[in-house]
């Protein structure tokens, strides 16, 4: 998982905690004004209370709606309450309060842009009022001590808190990023560390996942381009993807020496104890995912270790499973993971040429492979065509 996606995250738990607080405790906030406003008839403040409350509902439970276009009508709507409040009551109402939580909402679920637009737009409205004031425009002067002076003394104070808002939030921001960027670093660096652990055991298996990474990553481009796919592989995806197959053969670590490094035919008995490290690996992955955050990039981890070796046809292991009920990423995997095997050496074969590893992968659309994988596959194989020997 990404950064920003991290920090949407964020920003949409908060989002969706404030909008539930605001609907549920706004309804004892509601109930008073709605009963004084009607008993003063001051018609307007009912009718903008009872839209803007009635509309924070809506956007509570709608579920669709962006995150970005709900915090920017939540923050809208506390801006436009606030005007409302101020110009209907002046300052003995609540209008103040509200133009100071748009502020708020704006710079927690909106960012530093959010809070920057919600400061110019409060500082305007108050340089704004502070005209209004001056030329004795509102009903309530008549009854208030408020004078231009006073509520510059007011908006003063007042934008320079809205400042200080802003600043908050800049330096919280750039913070939780970096603590972000850090639990990043340090995953991506246990899920390495768990690949090392088959490295040392198999000279060319380091550079086997090093060279995998790469292919997911031109892979997963060249399909995210098929319509059918645009929609799940997104960089995020394809980022996560590509650090997430270095878990693929974890589970080979409880395999026997005797067995991972035979040069020869594998006996019945000793292709059992193969066919299980999937299970292997995907039971280490779930272990390490019972206790951590940001668990979608070990679910994919999983997912690819348990999957690998499954076959579009149903003839795979450790399930059986076939077509679409393989995990698209472990799907992709399955592919390179063959195609490098195919095309390199190892302790029981010797290399096929990149041509005939190209044939073989071709021939097994279908069969052994996903064909929306396989097609994609052969669009790029002169991109993967160079990194099929390199060693770092």
């Amino acid at each position: 998982m990404t950064n920003s996606s991290e920090m949407f995250l964020w920003r949409k738990k908060v989002c969706d905690t404030v909008f539930y607080l605001f609907s549920f405790f706004g309804f004892f906030a509601y109930i008073p004004s709605m009963l004084l406003s009607i008993k003063e008839e001051l018609w307007s403040v009912v009718i903008a209370d009872t839209i803007i409350y009635f509309v924070c509902i809506f956007l509570t439970f709608n579920k669709k709606i962006n995150l970005t276009i709900k915090a920017a009508i939540g923050a809208a709507l506390f801006h436009l309450l606030g005007v409302i409040l101020i110009v209907t009551l002046g300052p003995k109402g609540s209008g103040s309060i509200w133009l100071f939580a748009s502020t708020v909402i704006a710079a927690m679920l909106l960012g530093n842009k959010g809070a920057v637009i919600a400061f110019i737009s409060n500082v305007i409205l108050q340089v704004l009022f502070f005209f209004l004031i001056k030329r004795d425009f509102f009903s309530w002067q008549a009854t208030s001590s408020m004078t231009s002076s006073a509520w510059i003394v007011n908006a003063l104070n007042y934008i320079v808190l809205n400042f200080v808002i802003v600043v908050i939030n800049s330096v919280f921001i750039a913070g939780f990023k970096s603590v972000i960027e850090k639990m990043a670093s340090t995953r991506d660096a246990s899920i390495i560390g768990l690949a090392k652990l088959a490295e040392y055991r198999d000279n060319d298996t380091g550079f086997h996942l090093i060279r995998l990474k790469r292919y997911c990553i031109i892979l997963g481009k060249e399909l995210s381009k098929n319509d059918k796919y645009k929609e799940y592989l997104t960089d995020e995806y394809i980022s996560d993807l590509a650090i997430s197959s270095l878990l693929h053969d974890i589970g080979k670590v409880g395999v026997p020496d005797s067995i991972l490094l035979k040069d020869g035919p594998l006996t019945d008995e000793e292709y059992d104890i193969i066919k299980r490290h999937p299970l292997s690996g995907s039971y280490v992955i779930k272990e390490i995912e019972k206790n951590i955050e940001g668990r979608s990039l070990y679910t994919m981890g999983r997912d690819i270790a348990l999957c690998h070796h499954e076959k579009w046809d149903g003839s795979g292991y450790p399930m059986g499973l076939s077509g679409v009920n393989i995990p698209l990423s472990a799907r992709i995997v399955a592919l390179v993971d063959v195609f490098d095997a195919l095309i390199n050496k190892r302790v029981y074969k010797d290399g096929f040429t990149f041509e005939k590893s190209i044939e073989i992968i071709r021939d097994g659309s279908g069969t052994y492979f996903d064909p929306d994988i396989v097609e994609a596959f052969l669009k790029v194989k002169d991109k993967i065509k160079p990194l099929t020997y390199q060693v770092i």
